[in-house]
């Protein structure tokens, strides 16, 4: 889940557009958090986008790419990551506080376009995830001679055929690093900016006309419209407020507030 600068496909050298909290409930999933070195390195991915290096992994461990040695007893090795070579998010904003260093400042906070090719995959065992990795274009051979090249491959096929990979990672027990996704493609991925909210949308801001205390809505749903006229108000919907003083209610009339 490292963020490095070596690439040669098909990341992009721009910031990540940004919607504001309604276009993101409309339009995209998540949020998926990405861990990275320092907050230096944060604001690079915020202002030029995410890029990714194609090499051996750093560290001997799961977490930074895998060991140069058999997977199980498949009698082949290991491609590079996981997933290949891409962009890794998860979406435990924990998981991705470990890769950096302990910090919410050294976090990246994404979402993904609901129109993305992003397939679904959990596998537990060695056997099936290296069908898979087989499947997908990663060739045992080359990987004998040059595991870069063989995650490179299988990178190639991937990214030729999805957007991103999504792995579950569920088991009886957390597998890997749990719910991970590897994009390929990072023109799927948008931020949240709360600023472009409009007055009465997911993120906007309100203020209570009993006593002036303001908070943010968190959800809109509509009311039966027979529920609505039983109790004569004849009201739209509830609105789900988190106030700035008293938590949270989820049963307010809009009438009741007025939008900032």
């Amino acid at each position: 889940m490292n963020w490095l600068t070596k690439i040669s496909f098909p990341a992009m050298n721009a910031s990540i557009p940004e919607l504001s909290p309604q276009e993101i409930y409309d339009t995209c999933t998540g949020p998926y958090y990405h861990g990275a070195p320092s907050a230096e390195i944060v604001s690079t991915i915020i202002e030029k986008g995410f890029a990714w290096e194609e090499g051996e992994a750093r560290t001997q461990s799961t977490s930074h790419g895998y060991e140069n040695r058999e997977y199980g007893q498949t009698g082949c090795k290991t491609p590079v990551h996981h997933l290949g070579y891409g962009v890794y998010l998860t979406e435990t904003k924990n998981i991705a506080k470990q890769f950096g260093y302990g910090s919410a400042k050294n976090l990246v906070e994404v979402y993904i376009t609901k129109d993305a090719r992003m397939p679904m995959i959990n596998f537990g065992s060695p056997n099936t995830m290296m069908k898979w990795w087989k499947s997908m274009g990663y060739d045992c051979e080359l990987a004998k001679v040059d595991r870069v090249a063989a995650t490179k491959k299988l990178t190639e096929s991937l990214a030729s055929q999805y957007d991103a990979v999504l792995y579950k990672g569920k088991g009886i027990y957390r597998l890997l690093d749990g719910n991970q996704v590897c994009v390929y493609n990072t023109n799927i991925l948008r931020r949240v900016n709360k600023k472009l909210s409009q007055p009465g949308e997911r993120g906007a801001k309100v203020r209570r006309k009993v006593d002036n205390i303001t908070g943010k809505i968190l959800d809109r749903r509509p009311i039966d419209k027979d529920i609505s006229e039983l109790y004569n108000n004849r009201e739209p919907e509830f609105l789900d407020i988190q106030w700035s003083k008293g938590g949270r209610d989820r049963n307010v009339y809009p009438s009741q507030v007025d939008f900032l």
